[in-house]
């Protein structure tokens, strides 16, 4: 399995055991009031942490990791489903906490069977408050990116290709195609040079669901399972074999989402 570690700039594609540990929970405290009833407080989710065994790397690949492991700044990491799937974050494709100009609408009974978060926005809806304003996903040189989502009424999508710092190149849009009741839609993009990042907006529609960013030519409906804020740590190194044309070993390392 093949995971995605780093910056846009500096983005490691490393093998990885064919599992992973991740951990997530909501605290959840009790209390009882003097008259006996009993009151459960629930607090937000907390962000995941993953402990990752990196297979079989060469002496290069190695030293990225731990060259990522020694960056200062947070990284981006996408694990193997994220990175067949979509690679934004289940906070962003499950809209938590809603978006600006939008405002939560329970959950939804979606026509494939599946049930996702819903809202109903007011204007223009900028994917992913989590991690900041909006969700920024990273392109790679050669590939096109698919973006998708659930929409009542009708959809369009538009928003800003940015380049490694995070700066607005140029825009993009699809326009907006009406429909009735609940229906997916998706469209293919040809990244422009230079670009590092693409974000993603929804006009056109009475409701939306489960956005999609992918890599490639289709737009994967699944919930997300990047991360784009995290840091490594914990890292752990051995080395398995010595050849004449490299030394390969293995990293154990624990990966946490901050933001």
């Amino acid at each position: 399995m093949i995971g995605y570690l780093g910056t846009p700039a500096a983005l490691l594609a490393l093998p990885y055991r064919g599992g992973l540990t991740v951990e997530s929970d909501r605290p959840v405290s009790e209390v009882r009031t003097l008259g006996g009833k009993r009151k459960i407080m629930v607090g937000s989710r907390t962000r995941r942490t993953w402990g990752v065994d990196f297979d079989l790397l060469g002496s290069l690949d190695a030293a990225g990791l731990l060259a990522v492991a020694r960056h200062s700044s947070a990284v981006m990491w996408y694990p193997s489903d994220a990175a067949a799937g979509n690679l934004l974050s289940p906070q962003a494709s499950g809209w938590e906490p809603s978006p600006t100009n939008a405002t939560p609408a329970g959950l939804v009974a979606l026509p494939d069977g599946s049930v996702a978060n819903s809202i109903v926005p007011f204007g223009t809806v900028r994917v992913g408050d989590a991690h900041g304003a909006y969700e920024m996903v990273p392109v790679r040189p050669g590939v096109s990116v698919s973006v998708g989502a659930w929409a009542q009424g009708g959809l369009g999508f538009q928003g800003y290709w940015r380049d490694a710092t995070g700066a607005q190149m140029t825009t993009y849009l699809v326009s907006a195609v009406t429909h009735s009741g609940w229906k997916w839609r998706q469209s293919v993009l040809t990244p422009p040079a230079g670009a590092a990042y693409i974000e993603l907006q929804l006009f056109g529609g009475t409701a939306y669901a489960r956005p999609s960013i992918s890599w490639g030519s289709v737009a994967v409906d699944r919930p997300g399972r990047g991360c784009p804020k995290a840091f490594v740590h914990g890292v752990s190194e051995a080395l398995t074999v010595v050849r004449p044309e490299d030394s390969y070993g293995s990293i154990s390392a624990t990966i946490s989402e901050v933001g």
